[in-house]
Formats: structure tokens, C-alpha cells, sequence
């Protein structure tokens, strides 16, 4: 149904003149009668009696005057929601995230973007970096908070911030009175790491850190939330790696250390398809890059 006639006719409903309708519309007193015919052809109901000398509405037409305000009301909401998401202050992100950026960064960046984008929701789903590169190439994720790198040239991945592993000890470990300790110092330990299906290029990178240094573990253990891990080492199976201080999960009997010197990283990035950007996606792009910046 066109808003100009609509328009036309609810001024003239409620000036009962043409003339004076048609001025308010901006229209000339012909076109403002063309708009009236249309309109009544279109719904199939006479909707104005007139006279040379009087205007007033059928019962039809009163009928439809209230009917007609709020078609119009919900044409003006549907076009300014249109223009809303056009402009990127209100719809919907899909983002994939990884357990450990979930836990360390992701709720800053939520409520980061919150603040700037009140009326965007944001919906989180929790996947390995693997899996969200197949999900931003099947455009069912729309951004994704990963380790890097991505492999696929179809998607852009920016780097937010790098945060180094620090390592959990038994209390009663011999290193656990240090302050500080070196990746040397762990030679012919016991490892305790999250699964490499997890994140194989993170998993290789510690391990590729410590062969560096001349340091090769006794063996390793596989487990996983970082929490596990802590308690892994608490009960004395071996020493763990953990990123950023966020994770450091208070348990009696384990020991969180610094390392000194080299020390592996766990680089996070945030990655969409290079065809689906949009001003949604830059702005939380823009917001995950800005909080990644106080995230080390």
C-alpha cells in the first residue's frame, strides 16, 4: 500500500478540504484527488463523500482512518529499523569464540560492545579456531575470536593481543618457592596441556618454545578447561601451562610462576569473511582490537 496516499488521505481526513490537504502535503489539489481514487480503486471501498461544498468521511473511511494510522506508524518503524541496520545500531552478530578467549578477553569485548552498540545482540558460540574458520567460510558465524593464523585467503584475521603462558606447579614442587622461573628450568619435567585437537598450532608452539631451549618433556598429559590443568597440577601429575593471570584458578596445593625470559604466547585475533563486512562486524572488529589492547 503506497504512504503517500495513505498520507494523503489522513490529511484529508482530518481537514475535510482538498485544498488545505493538498497544501499540507506539498501537493497541488489534483494530485492530492488522483491519490484519493488510487487508494480507494486499491482497497475496493468509497472512503469520501464530496461535495462541491462539503467533505466528510464514509463510515468506510472512518473505519479505515485509525487502520491507515497505523500502517503508516509501522511502515515509518520498519523503515527506520531498515536504515538502523543499514548503518549498524541494531541487529544481530553471530560470534564464534575459543574456550580459553572466552574466559580471558570475550566478556570485556561484550561489554565494551554493549555500551557502544545497546541495540545489537550479540550471540556467542564456543569453538576451536578450526571450527570457526569453517564457519565464517559457511557464513554461519559472523565473526570469529581466534588463534591465529587463519589459512583460508577469504578470511582477514587481525591480531588483538598476545598473552604469555605463565606455568602451574604442585605447591610442593621444587620450583614453586621461586618467584620467578625459566623454561630451562622444567627439563625432564611432566607437561600438562589442553588437547592438540584443540588448537594444534598453540599446543605445537609450546612445544616448539621449549625444544628451543634444549627442553623436552618426560611426557604429556592432555586435559582440558584451563581449570583442570590446575588441578592436574595439584594433585602432583606434573606442571601445567596457563595464559594470562585471568585464569590463575585459586586451588590449594598449586602454584602459579611467572616465566623469565622466552615464554610461549597465546596470540588471540579476530577473523571474518573478507565479503561480509559490514558496519556491525567493523564495529566489533574495532571494539575487540581496542580491548584486546589491555588484555596482556
Amino acid at each position: 500500500m503506497d504512504r503517500k496516499r495513505l498520507i494523503s488521505f489522513l490529511a484529508l481526513s482530518e481537514e475535510l478540504h482538498f485544498d488545505r490537504a493538498a497544501l499540507r502535503c506539498h501537493m497541488t489539489q489534483p494530485a492530492m484527488s488522483q491519490h484519493l481514487r488510487a487508494l480507494e480503486e486499491q482497497i475496493g471501498a468509497k472512503l469520501v463523500y464530496r461535495t462541491k461544498r462539503h467533505v466528510s468521511l464514509t463510515r468506510a473511511g472512518e473505519a479505515f482512518v485509525q487502520e491507515a494510522r497505523h500502517i503508516v506508524a509501522h511502515m515509518d518503524r520498519a523503515a527506520d529499523l531498515a536504515r538502523r541496520i543499514e548503518h549498524g545500531t541494531i541487529g544481530e552478530l553471530t560470534v564464534g569464540v575459543t574456550t580459553p578467549a572466552l574466559y580471558i578477553l570475550f566478556p570485556e569485548i561484550v561489554a565494551a560492545f554493549a555500551r557502544e552498540q545497546p541495540q545489537v545482540n550479540l550471540v556467542c558460540r564456543e569453538m576451536t579456531t578450526a571450527e570457526q574458520e569453517e564457519a565464517l567460510l559457511a557464513h554461519a558465524i559472523d565473526v570469529g575470536i581466534v588463534h591465529p593464523p587463519v589459512v583460508d585467503d577469504a578470511l582477514i584475521c587481525r591480531e588483538i593481543t598476545r598473552i604469555p603462558f605463565d606455568v602451574v606447579l604442585p605447591s610442593s614442587h621444587r620450583l614453586a618457592a621461586e618467584p620467578k622461573i625459566r623454561l630451562a628450568d622444567l627439563a625432564r619435567e611432566r607437561f600438562i596441556l589442553f588437547p592438540r585437537r584443540i588448537g594444534p598450532r598453540l599446543y605445537d608452539g609450546i612445544l616448539g618454545m621449549c625444544a628451543e631451549v634444549g627442553v623436552s618433556p618426560e611426557s604429556v598429559i592432555e586435559t582440558y578447561p584451563a581449570q583442570s590443568i590446575v588441578a592436574m597440577a595439584a594433585c602432583g601429575f606434573g606442571v601445567g601451562f596457563i595464559a594470562s593471570e585471568v585464569q590463575h584458578f585459586i586451588r590449594p596445593m598449586a602454584t602459579f610462576r611467572t616465566l623469565d625470559g622466552p615464554a610461549p604466547q597465546m596470540t588471540v585475533g579476530v577473523a571474518y569473511h573478507r565479503e561480509t563486512m559490514s558496519p556491525l562486524i567493523s564495529a566489533l572488529v574495532r571494539v575487540a582490537v581496542t580491548v584486546g589492547e589491555t588484555i596482556r
